[in-house]
């Protein structure tokens, strides 16, 4: 979207504007109050903004008119107080206060990005679309958004995501919380029904044919018991498994001593390092070394190797024990009981009375089947979409600092959010640099076009050198950009000279007073296009 002109007035004084540029354009102006904020929020304010005017212009006096381009057609806005008029080619809509402009403006020019607000999915208004690539002159704030009237800094967060194509998480974090409301609520009632029928809890195999709910419950039970037996089973089998290795270790160092006592008989080992011929045998972690050399000693360690041996067989062979008990444990716990049909009709009169929460229990256990498998994959989504939220807030975080590290070099602080905490507010030169570095970051990751308008961009003491560095990196990016300042005398003809920039002097206009009567005749046409009567 690109800002093309901006008519401001009545029929007694008025006030046009029809020169802006595609690209960089700098409003300046060698003193205050000269109408670069008056400009700037008549454009926002055509735009659906809430009014921010200086408090010496009455603007509920005055028409104000914009033209943007917009996918290379012309729209014409007119704004005053709450009504609206558009003109899109041969189209002419009017509209009785913003939200019906908003969805004009979302089906017609531009579709706005959804979000939720208080449970309800709303097209976002545009006082706080605006805030993606608007920074006015008051209200600054690096903590908070501004105008934040109704609209808190959440709801921006989900402007963007939502300009970012990323599904309300807030809603499926929302259904989550539900179903687990909904699974705490069957849960409860379903404890009240077993605890009013306690006959549905009893453990009976006759009761366990009649009743669902004893049967889940026996069938509960029996997965428990297999899964203990299970546990207890393997925990034999790697007991077992770390003798059979301890055993085999020994057998094998058995078998290293016994052939070692024959190659003494036949010859001599000495070390190929020291020259010694003494040959130790060392315990688990070395912790202990017997010089074997002798006959004498490598019998008492083969004894001692062999006292192991057997100690690990016996081991084995009670393992083996434990583990067959436990084999027959878990084959117990899967058969089933045959019952009589006598046993089964002695039992039937006792299930009658419960036979609703019998019924009710059922019921309960298959919702609470459903919705566990309901808020796995809600869990899931949120999961999912959190992570990509997290991904979108770093990389517009990791923009910013790319900004900033390109602006102010000096500074080693990065950023780590797009708002800073209460206890930590940037001023001055600082808030400059924070701003501009967020609606760098908000183009470069959400690519959403609009114009990038900052009304006093370096009032707070931006030096020369990092207001032309800020000013080569928005020129990085291809959208219209129309920012405001009011120039030092050294400064004279600062902006004049430079070729990359389209400067728009407002010098010459009467302090406190933009509007005149030279601009009556141009402005009535504009208005008079729109068909806009004027009284």
């Amino acid at each position: 979207m690109i800002v093309r002109a901006i008519f401001i007035g009545n029929t007694d004084e008025a006030y046009a504007f029809e020169n802006f540029n595609s690209g960089l354009n700098i409003i300046f102006s060698d003193d205050n109050n000269k109408g670069k904020t008056i400009v700037i929020q008549s454009i926002m304010y055509c735009l659906g903004n809430i009014p921010a005017f200086p408090t010496s212009f009455a603007y509920e006096k005055y028409f104000h008119i914009l033209y943007v381009e917009h996918n290379e057609e012309l729209v014409k806005i007119c704004r005053r107080a709450k009504n609206f008029v558009i003109k899109k080619g041969e189209e002419y809509a009017v509209f009785d206060n913003t939200a019906e402009f908003k969805r004009y403006w979302n089906k017609n020019i531009q579709t706005l990005p959804v979000i939720e607000k208080d449970s309800v999915l709303r097209i976002v208004d545009p006082e706080l679309l605006v805030q993606l690539f608007f920074v006015g002159q008051d209200k600054k704030t690096t903590s908070d958004i501004v105008n934040k009237g109704w609209y808190r800094k959440n709801d921006f967060y989900s402007l963007l995501y939502a300009m970012a194509g990323i599904n309300n998480c807030n809603a499926s974090v929302e259904d989550v919380d539900n179903i687990k409301i909904k699974i705490k609520d069957l849960k409860a009632e379903k404890g009240i029904l077993l605890k009013e029928n306690k006959i549905l809890k009893e453990h009976n195999t006759a009761f366990e044919y009649l009743s669902a709910t004893n049967d889940k419950i026996a069938l509960e039970n029996t997965f428990k018991e297999m899964e203990r037996v299970k546990d207890k089973l393997l925990a034999l089998k790697k007991a077992r498994a770390n003798a059979v290795s301890r055993r085999t270790k020994n057998e094998l160092t058995q078998k290293e001593l016994r052939s070692l006592n024959r190659t003494m008989k036949t010859g001599q080992i000495a070390c190929l390092d020291c020259g010694s011929k003494h040959i130790a045998y060392e315990s688990a972690d070395s912790e202990f070394s017997f010089d074997i050399s002798t006959s004498t000693m490598r019998k008492q360690i083969l004894d001692a190797v062999q006292e192991k041996i057997d100690i690990y067989n016996e081991e084995i062979d009670r393992l083996n024990k434990e583990i067959i008990i436990c084999q027959r444990e878990l084959d117990s716990s899967l058969q089933v009981d045959d019952i009589s049909i006598e046993a089964l009709l002695v039992v039937r009169q006792e299930l009658e009375s419960a036979k609703n929460a019998d019924q009710r229990v059922s019921e309960i256990d298959l919702e609470l089947q459903k919705l566990g498998e309901q808020l796995e994959k809600k869990e899931a989504l949120v999961d999912y979409g959190e992570r990509k939220c997290e991904n979108l807030l770093t990389n517009v975080v990791e923009s910013m600092n790319e900004f900033y590290k390109a602006v102010d070099i000096a500074n080693e602080n990065a950023y780590s959010d797009i708002f800073t905490s209460r206890d930590k507010i940037y001023s001055g030169s600082e808030a400059t640099e924070f701003h501009l570095a967020r609606m760098y970051a908000f183009e470069k990751i959400l690519q959403h076009g609009f114009p990038i308008i900052v009304d006093s961009f370096r009032a707070e003491d931006l030096s020369s050198e990092r207001e032309k560095k800020a000013l080569q990196k928005l020129s990085e990016l291809t959208n219209q950009i129309i920012l405001t300042t009011t120039l030092k005398e050294e400064e004279e003809n600062k902006y004049v000279n430079n070729l990359e920039v389209h400067s728009i002097d407002f010098s010459g206009h009467v302090t406190n007073k933009i509007l005149t009567t030279e601009y009556v005749e141009r402005f009535l046409t504009a208005a008079n296009e729109m068909s806009v009567l004027l009284r």
